[in-house]
């Protein structure tokens, strides 16, 4: 594959749109109503303006973080992905290898398609765990014990879905698993045989760590149970709290988006929170990642850490956000174009092509290390 054929994200991703059948990539791809949320996302970073500062030695540079204990050698990881092997086969496994192999973080999804045990075996000091809370509790109490036997330290808890959202692209496909095979999906499919051959190689996902879990749903079709199984409307901070005390070890609320929620995980007790509209999956008049975290970073940083999520598609936004007081960041679309484009190579050419960017946008900021980035970066 030529690398140069892929220069941005952006590029990834229109390769990936080729590659993939139109229901997978929708899936991806698509967001809220009208997906205001998901272009609200992008636009949020480029009004940000970074100050430049010159006459300053910059020839040694670091991107190295330090984050619960654990030093990271870049500073984005991988967001939790629902389905991931639907989008690309074994993209779970995949993406864990790529994680251990460069230490960075990667969060697996309760409705991933590859189970707890396997991803903590293959990454155990990168793979963190994240958990959506159905209306039956004991489901998600039993996933905490699965991911405290499997070594798990770091748990994330998502709290952004007290109801499914409205994606119209889902609806208009009629997006079911498994696939309904009507003439136009099989064309569609057939016209993409690197992924159908590989899915058939690899077998058709499903969604591993719910699989045990989904008899107890009324609705026995795969995508809406596991849809149920990721809602709950009833999370409160006494559950939230309740989950945080049966977990002894680094506790991550993901989905915050307003001052009021951070101090609501602060009193928790959570060790750090993700700044994140669900990629734009949820709410479509939800503000921009970008804009809570400003808002969020001046009210709770330093009592927590503040990571980001939700919209990241270059080493610029990372800086961004590191100036605007996060202390981590991550990105699960990218990686996932990354993969859609070019198969298993893909996961790691993203990280190659962000990672390059932040270090190039820290050399010109006269910035040597991403840890002492603040406001004062911000023009």
């Amino acid at each position: 594959m030529n690398r140069n054929k892929f220069l941005t994200i952006d590029e990834l991703r229109n390769g990936a749109e080729k590659r993939i059948p139109k229901l997978a990539f929708d899936y991806l791809d698509g967001g809220a109503g009208t997906e205001l949320n998901i272009h609200r996302n992008r636009s949020g970073f480029s009004k940000i303006t970074l100050q430049p500062e010159y006459l300053r030695d910059v020839t040694k540079r670091s991107q190295k973080v330090t984050l619960f204990g654990h030093t990271y050698d870049s500073p984005i990881g991988v967001s939790p992905v629902g389905l991931a092997n639907l989008i690309w086969p074994n993209a779970d496994v995949t993406l864990a290898t790529m994680a251990k192999k460069r230490n960075i973080p990667y969060i697996l999804s309760a409705v991933g398609t590859s189970t707890i045990e396997k991803i903590s075996n293959i990454a155990p000091e990168q793979a963190w765990f994240q958990l959506y809370v159905p209306g039956d509790e004991k489901i998600c109490f039993d996933l905490i014990e699965r991911a405290k036997n499997s070594g798990i330290k770091v748990l994330v808890l998502t709290v952004d879905i007290p109801e499914p959202s409205i994606r119209l692209r889902d609806l208009r496909n009629n997006f079911t698993l498994p696939f309904k095979m009507t003439p136009n999906v099989i064309i569609d499919i057939a016209r993409k045989p690197r992924w159908a051959f590989s899915t058939l190689k690899n077998g058709i996902p499903r969604f591993e760590n719910m699989v045990t879990y989904m008899q107890e749903v009324e609705d026995k079709k795969s995508l809406n149970a596991a849809q149920v199984l990721q809602t709950s409307g009833g999370l409160s901070e006494d559950l939230v709290q309740r989950i945080r005390d049966s977990w002894n070890d680094t506790f991550v609320i993901k989905g915050i988006l307003s001052p009021n929620s951070a101090q609501a995980a602060i009193r928790i007790g959570a060790d750090g929170i993700i700044v994140s509209n669900h990629g734009g999956r949820q709410l479509d008049s939800a503000p921009s990642s970008i804009e809570a975290l400003e808002r969020i970073s001046k009210t709770v940083k330093p009592k927590l850490s503040i990571m980001l999520d939700s919209g990241i598609r270059c080493g610029n936004d990372i800086i961004k956000g590191f100036a605007l007081g996060a202390k981590f960041t991550f990105s699960g679309r990218s990686f996932m174009f990354g993969l859609g484009a070019m198969g298993e190579p893909g996961a790691e050419y993203v990280l190659d092509l962000i990672t390059a960017e932040v270090d190039k946008t820290l050399a010109q900021i006269g910035c040597k290390d991403i840890a002492e980035l603040n406001n004062n970066y911000i023009w």
